[in-house]
């Protein structure tokens, strides 16, 4: 699971950069009435809260690489504690970028035997990735090798029946991973058809 870690920070890293690059856009289609102004004033909050969100990715980073796993995880929950922009509304940008990070946290805990613990931050960041989305399946992976470790420690302390079931809920969900994923690829695939078709009108 170390070894994935460099790809799925650089997943997070495309992810927060496609987020930017959307509020950058926004900014450009701004124009001298109020409303518009009004809307820049977002996209400043926005581009502020990815800024934060890549900062605290590159301080857990760093605490990662000194192997100080305590401190990447008190990195990840101030992200995921952070003030969010657009205050009572939902923003895809923010929802992935929260998903992201739970997802990370979920996985540092898991590392360091907080089991418990990993499940709750993939709980929490199910609640932003409620549609099939890379986000939701990443998590989903997250709570299959929560449920794999648990299984190890169950087989471990001589509980083979507990440690069966929990192999086997590892195996289903893992198996639900891969139909989310295959959603996704079908889903990008036909989008990537259909401009093409459009483009060729």
């Amino acid at each position: 699971m170390t070894r994935l870690r460099p790809v799925v920070r650089a997943i997070a890293a495309v992810a927060i950069a496609l987020a930017a690059t959307f509020a950058i856009g926004c900014r450009a289609r701004e124009n001298k009435s109020e409303q518009d102004s009004a809307q820049g004033i977002v996209d400043m909050e926005l581009m502020a809260f990815l800024s934060e969100a890549r900062a605290l990715h590159h301080q857990a980073n760093l605490k990662e690489e000194s192997n100080d796993l305590p401190g990447a995880t008190a990195a990840m929950q101030r992200l995921v504690s952070a003030r969010r922009p657009h205050a009572g509304k939902t923003t895809p940008e923010v929802e992935e970028v929260l998903a992201d990070a739970y997802a990370r946290l979920a996985e540092l805990q898991l590392r360091q035997g907080a089991l418990e613990a990993a499940a709750e931050a993939v709980k929490n960041g199910l609640a932003h990735a409620p549609e099939p989305t890379y986000f939701r399946g990443h998590l989903i992976e997250i709570e299959g090798l929560v449920e794999e470790a648990r299984a190890a420690g169950l087989a471990d302390a001589g509980k083979p029946e507990e440690a069966a079931l929990a192999r086997e809920k590892a195996i289903q969900l893992l198996e639900q991973v891969v139909r989310i994923q295959d959603q996704v690829i079908q889903r990008s695939l036909a989008a990537r058809d259909a401009g093409a078709t459009e483009g060729a009108r």
